[in-house]
């Protein structure tokens, strides 16, 4: 969509809702903004976003659930299975050889599928305690209900629903029960595996900026914000790698701006890149 197709009552929509919940509307695409709008709108029943701004003032349940809404949380364990083969043949192989002590940070990690199933993989190379000794994992969201979910490490699975069944997406791993505890249809995560792993709230935009990573996953999630963030986001990951550290993205997501000229290809298909100088 372009600029010039939103109304002002959606611009308007945007100024508020920064105001009134401190969600930064700015730096989002407008495509992005208005799917989540609309679809809040239609549980309304009403057409304009003026008419949903007046719901939204005085609702303090629905400012709590445009929040949710806003807060990207698709994710799934081995997410892209052909990139999660790679990093596990060669990525893991190359930084177990190259160091000691390896931290790794999931940023925009959700409800932890994405660290865990790094975790997972750490354990299957290295063994539980040598991966307790050696390996430290990072995972860093926004959303404080997507967090308290990850810090249990507790899954349902769904059966019949293709993208939440865990059954099918452990595939990966072949033997689930050695990462999980499994009582009737809740996958809960070890605590040998989760203690490879710690969860923290952080805003990529305005919170702290991170160094000191021997890896960098941020897949399926810069991909919402607008050019110029993109930009400054794709710097920040560069700036918390060691050198020859990588950086994963998302099947979907491009390197812009300077950021191209700042990471090596490791492995183009799987949007794979590795911090050089």
């Amino acid at each position: 969509m372009e600029e010039h197709i939103y109304p002002k009552d959606f611009h308007d929509l945007k100024k508020g809702i920064k105001q009134l919940i401190g969600f930064n509307t700015g730096q989002y695409k407008n495509a992005y903004l208005g799917r989540r709008f609309n679809a809040r709108m239609r549980s309304y029943n009403v057409d304009t976003y003026h008419a949903y701004w007046e719901i939204l003032k005085k609702d303090h349940q629905e400012q709590q659930r445009l929040r949710d809404d806003l807060t990207i949380n698709v994710t799934e364990f081995f997410r892209d299975t052909s990139a999660y083969e790679f990093i596990q043949k060669d990525v893991l192989p190359t930084l177990s050889s190259e160091k000691e002590k390896i931290r790794i940070w999931s940023a925009g990690s959700s409800d932890g599928k994405e660290a865990y199933s790094i975790a997972m993989m750490w354990v299957n190379l290295l063994g539980i305690k040598n991966a307790q000794e050696r390996i430290s994992i990072i995972g860093s969201d926004i959303d404080r209900e997507s967090l308290e979910q990850a810090k249990r490490g507790e899954y349902i699975v769904k059966p019949g629903i293709t993208q939440t069944d865990i059954t099918k997406q452990l595939d990966f791993i072949k033997k689930p029960e050695y990462y999980f505890n499994i009582q009737d249809n809740v996958y809960s995560i070890k605590p040998e595996v989760k203690q490879i792993v710690k969860f923290e709230n952080h805003d990529l935009i305005s919170g702290e900026k991170k160094t000191n990573f021997d890896m960098v996953l941020c897949r399926n999630v810069v991909i919402y914000f607008n050019r110029e963030l993109q930009e400054v986001l794709y710097n920040d990951f560069y700036n918390a790698l060691n050198l020859n550290g990588f950086f994963v993205m998302g099947k979907t997501e491009t390197l812009i701006g300077e950021s191209r000229n700042l990471f090596d290809s490791y492995n183009t298909r799987e949007r794979i890149f590795k911090k050089i100088k």
